[in-house]
């Protein structure tokens, strides 16, 4: 790839993850709902960098997050060494994850950052914060890449009309009466 098209596409990623940051910051500062976090930080790189990556696809980054947090949040509860706590939260995630298929690596972040904020927080303040920012995140990476990239977050590459109307014309169905004449 050429570096001025590296520099354009890191340029405008770099504006994109401002907005969504600003965005999420002040709806915190409005709201008082805690709605940025490290992990959310780390997935919207992934969205806007990597968005064809399996790891990005948003069943990955919203079941992931939630998964996680709400391991998390149960160990809390359940597990009153914070230590081994965390640790079994940590590790029942990533394998949870992988056996729902919805991995996606900032999410096993979910229970540090729980483990180390304290139980301060009622569980809902700790899983809608999650829903709605990776809701969030999900949407503006759909939108960032309709406008600004040649994809189409989280569905791939979009096709140029001309080239969708052309496979139209040559992968016409074929009938039930045309079947029966070959």
């Amino acid at each position: 790839m050429l570096f001025k098209h590296r520099l354009r596409d890191a340029t405008l990623a770099g504006i994109a993850a401002f907005t969504a940051v600003i965005l999420l910051s002040y709806l915190k500062h409005w709201t008082h709902f805690m709605v940025l976090s490290a992990p959310l930080g780390a997935t919207l790189v992934l969205l806007l960098l990597l968005p064809s990556a399996p790891l990005s696809r948003p069943k990955h980054v919203i079941l992931g997050h939630l998964l996680t947090t709400c391991l998390a949040i149960a160990g809390l509860a359940l597990v009153p060494d914070p230590m081994l706590g965390l640790a079994l939260c940590f590790g029942l995630g990533i394998t949870l994850m992988v056996l729902t298929d919805t991995l996606h690596p900032p999410a096993g972040a979910n229970p540090i950052l729980i483990y180390l904020s304290g139980a301060e927080l009622a569980p809902l303040e700790f899983i809608l914060p999650t829903l709605f920012g990776t809701l969030f995140m999900v949407a503006f990476a759909s939108l960032y890449h309709y406008i600004f990239t040649h994809r189409r977050y989280p569905f791939g590459p979009k096709v140029p009309k001309a080239a969708k109307a052309k496979a139209t014309v040559h992968n016409t169905p074929v009938t039930a009466s045309a079947k029966g004449k070959r």
